[in-house]
């Protein structure tokens, strides 16, 4: 984190720079150096003294740009609003070319908050827009120069997508509402660094205030390293300040007093300065680190290296060595601080499971082989266990920089471990690449579950912890760098392993997902893919006056409708064509698939945002996300499909209900009451599932037990009843699905008014769908029953 101070504006000097004189100047950046601060930010153009002065002192700057603001306008004439527009495009470039390549320079700030009310009035997409260019016109002079946007809470919706990170003035007196608004927009930087351009406190001129100032800056400091900010700017060096020419004398934000003397914030920051993130706690919980590998010698070194040298006190780090057939095992050895477990090649869920039992740290933290940790990492896991009710916690994990464009791109498509919140701080799921949980929950819930030998075990370990109403943390800053599959078939296949392990999910935590088997996610997912939302609206509050004025983002769930069920059934209602050989009416079968894909691609390729140090064509970075986003689905859909038995049969611990299984008239089976009547409802949904029905859980609002969905126009509920006394009935009740039954009446009227031909292959198709329900329902349902009943 990086410890900076605001320093300016001041009154025009002889040169007409905004900042003291030459002497003054010197004097300010030496104490400022003195203090601690590394960094200094200024709010216009800073003079080549300055620039020259802070490079000997080892400052860096973050650069104002100084041009006309919207804010001094009266009207809105396109003229004015154009002019605006000039001026700024022509002082980025000149401050940009001015100063290329020059290291003191540690980025350029292109404005700082822009007023709401303005932005209102001269438009939001105008606004943001020029935000862009700037960013973008000064990226083009000076690739490797980083360029930000200081914003406030007022018009937090305001980004610009081209900034490097993102920096806010945060003022806030509460130290709850502090944390909680710094959770928060870490989640809205979506992988960019967080900066606070402001912080501080008014001190009111008097030796009261200047010790409140004092006391709330110290937590202020404290809460954003905490946070694990990026860097961090107090408000301000010094209480001389001018504004359009004007002294400012009613504020009182300086570290020192308009005579340079300093108040006691100034000590309170210089403390700060020599802080770090170490110096939180006195003691820290002991931590072992569980990095499981197989036939991952290509970046197993890199992740040692990372992982070894982090300064965690009383820190253990383990490789499981998954039975690879590869160099893993012996480059491992290479790094003295890591011990290595070899076991037989058992899967992933085995793989943490031993390195659980091999270590002895109060948290167990789980990092993947092709990823490696920040050196604040353990830290800030540690720190998100502070709750009692907390037993697990997570982070983010972000794609390299360095990596391959093809890898950019496959960490941007769908279906990469991605974290599902609850709220900004709370999760429902954390990637198993990125997580860490209390070693007596771990030990409690009898570890992973070794079914799970790909994917899959982080989730359903999650689902089962929040079973027992214990809670999943998530820090913002806890980062890993993951490296995605750099190759479009890895990349698929990995996808379709995904789906695998999906099945098992399903099977183990069928209440969890909808009826076309989609996880029912009660929180946010937090994906890496580059998206505009389909619907955004701006909240600005009654008069648009609103202290925090946040977009709010729609369509997303739709979005992963159509392509996690829409795409697969439009690739196959393309692969149908060659029936249209024999009826040609079949052609709008695979016609309607075809620009099912068409429509849908065109939509993701048009709100895909390119991110600003993509290298190559934007055009081709979209053209091949397009691509991606069309295929995952296929490739997830095949890998459950293809192992849903399989995941079934495996996945679904059953009892034999008790037995004999006598039939009574009218469909109705009779079973012993050996077991409490709920038991053996359960066992019986259990015994459905497992034969492959597909059952809606219970919610304790029914009237029957299980309903079954035979097939798409037939459904059945099964009801218990415990009576006689010794005995359990079970009944099975057929319906028609009615809302299916409808669609199938217009497919048929439509059928008629086509061709008779087609009508007769829809009724014909219905009729087959009707004796499968009522099998299903019927000789199904025994079959299932009769074949748990072993019990005696």
């Amino acid at each position: 984190m990086f410890r900076g101070v605001t320093y300016g504006t001041f009154a025009n000097r002889g040169d007409g720079a905004l900042f003291p004189e030459s002497t003054q100047l010197r004097a300010d950046l030496k104490e400022i150096a003195h203090a601690g601060f590394t960094v200094v930010r200024t709010y216009t153009t800073p003079p080549p003294d300055m620039v020259e002065v802070a490079g000997e002192l080892g400052l860096r700057i973050l650069a104002g740009i100084d041009y006309r603001d919207w804010r001094y306008l009266f009207g809105s004439s396109a003229a004015d609003i154009k002019a605006v527009r000039g001026e700024a495009r022509d002082a980025a470039l000149n401050f940009a070319k001015s100063i290329m390549g020059n290291p003191v320079i540690l980025g350029i700030s292109v404005g700082n908050e822009i007023p709401a009310d303005v932005i209102r009035w001269i438009g939001t997409k105008p606004v943001s827009q020029l935000l862009s260019e700037l960013c973008a016109l000064i990226h083009d002079v000076d690739p490797e120069r980083l360029v930000t946007y200081a914003n406030y809470p007022t018009a937090e919706y305001l980004h610009g997508d081209d900034s490097d990170f993102l920096t806010f003035n945060v003022f806030l007196e509460s130290r709850q509402a502090f944390h909680r608004y710094l959770t928060k927009i870490q989640h809205d930087a979506a992988g960019r660094p967080l900066v606070l351009g402001e912080i501080g406190l008014d001190s009111g001129g008097d030796a009261r205030g200047e010790a409140r100032q004092a006391e709330v800056l110290d937590w202020q400091l404290e809460v954003a390293m905490e946070r694990g900010v990026a860097g961090c700017c107090v408000f301000s060096w010094t209480d001389s300040w001018t504004v359009g020419g004007r002294p400012v004398e009613d504020w009182h934000f300086g570290l020192t007093r308009s005579d340079r003397s300093p108040k006691p914030a100034l000590e309170v920051a210089t403390e700060w300065n020599g802080r770090n993130v170490r110096d939180l706690k006195s003691r820290w919980p002991s931590m072992s680190v569980v990095i499981c590998a197989h036939n991952a010698e290509a970046t197993i070194d890199e992740c040692l290296e990372h992982t070894c040298s982090l300064d965690y006190p009383n820190l253990e780090v383990l490789v499981v060595d998954d039975g690879s057939s590869d160099l893993t095992a012996e480059i491992a050895r290479r790094h003295p601080r890591a011990t290595v477990l070899s076991i037989p090649h058992s899967g992933l869920a085995t793989a943490r499971n031993e390195g659980l039992l091999a270590t002895a740290g109060e948290i167990v933290a789980y990092l993947d082989s092709d990823a490696y940790p920040t050196p604040e990492w353990p830290y800030y896991l540690a720190m998100g266990f502070e709750k009692n009710d907390v037993v697990g916690v997570g982070g983010p994990n972000e794609c390299p920089p360095a990596d391959t464009m093809r890898a950019q791109q496959i960490a941007s498509a769908p279906g990469g471990p991605i974290h599902v919140l609850l709220s900004d701080d709370l999760a429902e799921h954390i990637p198993g690449c990125n997580m860490a949980f209390r070693r007596a929950t771990l030990e409690e819930l009898g570890g992973f579950d070794p079914i799970y030998t790909v994917a899959g075990d982080d989730v359903d370990f999650c689902w089962r912890v929040l079973d027992r109403d214990l809670e999943i943390a998530f820090h913002p800053a806890a980062l890993v760098w993951h490296h995605p599959r750099s190759a479009i078939k890895a990349y698929l296949r990995q996808q379709w392993g995904y789906g695998r392990s999906e099945a098992l999910v399903q099977a183990r935590h069928p209440d969890r997902f909808s009826m076309v088997g989609s996880a029912k996610w009660r929180g946010r997912i937090y994906s890496a893919t580059p998206f505009r939302a389909w619907r955004e609206r701006i909240y600005r509050g009654l008069y648009g006056a609103a202290p925090y004025q946040s977009v709010y983002r729609g369509g997303g769930e739709l979005r992963d409708i159509a392509h996690q069920v829409g795409v697969p059934s439009a690739a196959i209602a393309v692969l149908l064509t060659p029936t249209v050989l024999l009826e040609w009416p079949m052609l709008v079968v695979p016609v309607f698939g075809l620009a099912f894909l068409l429509a849908l691609g065109a939509s993701d390729f048009a709100r895909i945002k390119v991110p600003p140090k993509v290298q190559g064509s934007p055009f081709r970075f979209r053209l091949n996300l397009t691509l991606l986003n069309l295929l995952q689905p296929v490739a997830r859909a095949w890998g459950r499909a293809r192992n849903r038995a399989l995941a079934r049969r495996n996945a679904i611990a059953v009892q034999p209900i008790p037995g004999p299984i006598q039939k009574l008239p009218q469909g109705v089976l009779l079973i012993p009451e050996k077991r409490p009547r709920p038991e053996l409802a359960d066992n019986i949904v259990q015994l459905l599932r497992r034969a492959g029905m597909r059952v809606v859980p219970p919610t304790g609002w029914e009237s029957y037990d299980a309903l079954v969905m035979a097939s798409t126009l037939v459904g059945a509920e099964v009801v218990t009843s415990a009576h006689p006394p010794g005995w359990v009935q079970i009944r099975v009740h057929r319906f028609i699905r009615w809302k299916p039954a409808l669609i199938a009446a217009a497919a048929l009227i439509f059928g008629a008014l086509a061709d008779p031909r087609l009508e007769v292959a829809i009724a014909l198709a219905c009729l087959a769908n009707l004796a499968i329900g009522a099998w299903r329902t019927g000789p199904g349902v025994r079959r299932a029953l009769l074949s748990g009943g072993r019990e005696r």
